[in-house]
C-alpha cells in the first residue's frame, strides 16, 4: 500500500508536505507511512481515499497498482462507466411493469448488488464507495447518474421521484456473473414496495454498525447469513 500511495501522491504532482496537510498529519507522519515504518490508520485512509477518490478497498488490495496517470483515470473511468451500467440494469430489470422505480427502491437495488457480488466472490460489480444515508446505504455518484444521464428519465409522482430508461441499457462491461446477480436481485424485490427494501437493508449489519454519513466497508456483509444478503 506504501508504493501505492506514493505512485498517487507523485501523479498527482503532490508533495509529502502538501498531502500530509490535506490528511491532518505532520510530513514526518507521511514520510514513515511511505517508508512502511508506520502503519496508517484507520482515519488516515479513509481521508486518503476522500482524497484520490478511491475506495478503500481498492487501495488496500496489494494487486492494485497505479504506474502512470493515464492508467490511474483508464481505473476512474472504467469503476463509474461499471457503476453506471450498474444503475441502468437495476432500471430494467426493477422497474414494475409500466418501466417505473423509485428512486430510492432503484438506490438499494444498486447497493444489494454491488455488496452482494463482494459477499459471492470478494469483488464489488463497481468498487465505489458506499455511505450510509437517511434512507439506506447509497454511492455518491448514483445522484449524478440521475440528475445528468440524457438515458434516465425522471418524473415526479406524489411525494415519490420516479425513474424509468429512455433507451437501453448495454451489457458490455458486465461479466455473466455479475448480469446474474444484478436480475436475480431485482427479481426477488420487483414487487415489493419502497418501505420494504428499505426496512431490509437497515436491518443488516452494515447499516447497523456504521454511522450517519460514514463510509460502509464491503467487508461487513460477510457477517451476513447468506439468506440476509438481498
Amino acid at each position: 500500500m506504501k508504493d501505492l500511495i506514493i505512485e498517487l501522491r507523485k501523479i498527482n504532482d503532490l508533495t509529502q508536505a502538501s498531502l500530509a496537510a490535506q490528511m491532518g498529519i505532520s510530513r514526518q507522519t507521511l514520510i514513515h507511512i511511505e517508508k512502511g515504518t508506520r502503519e496508517i490508520s484507520l482515519s488516515e485512509l479513509k481521508k486518503f481515499s476522500e482524497i484520490f477518490d478511491i475506495p478503500t478497498e481498492i487501495i488496500l488490495d496489494e494487486e492494485f497498482s497505479v504506474s502512470t496517470k493515464a492508467s490511474f483515470q483508464k481505473f476512474s473511468q472504467k469503476t463509474f462507466q461499471k457503476f453506471h451500467n450498474l444503475v441502468l440494469q437495476c432500471i430494467k430489470y426493477g422497474a414494475a411493469s409500466d418501466g417505473k422505480i423509485t428512486k430510492t427502491k432503484l438506490a438499494k437495488l444498486v447497493y444489494l448488488c454491488d455488496f452482494a457480488s463482494y459477499y459471492n466472490f470478494l469483488k464489488p460489480i463497481s468498487g465505489l464507495e458506499y455511505k450510509k444515508l437517511a434512507q439506506g446505504p447509497v454511492a455518491i455518484q448514483f445522484f449524478d447518474i440521475i440528475d445528468n444521464d440524457e438515458s434516465i428519465c425522471i418524473e415526479i409522482k406524489g411525494k415519490a421521484i420516479m425513474v424509468s430508461l429512455n433507451e437501453a441499457p448495454q451489457n458490455s462491461l458486465l461479466n455473466s456473473e455479475e448480469q446474474k446477480i444484478i436480475k436475480k436481485i431485482c427479481n426477488k424485490w420487483k414487487n415489493a414496495n419502497t418501505q420494504e427494501i428499505v426496512e431490509f437493508t437497515h436491518k443488516q449489519t452494515p447499516w447497523k454498525i456504521c454511522r450517519d454519513g460514514e463510509a460502509i466497508p464491503y467487508t461487513l456483509i460477510n457477517s451476513e447469513a447468506p439468506e440476509n444478503v438481498y
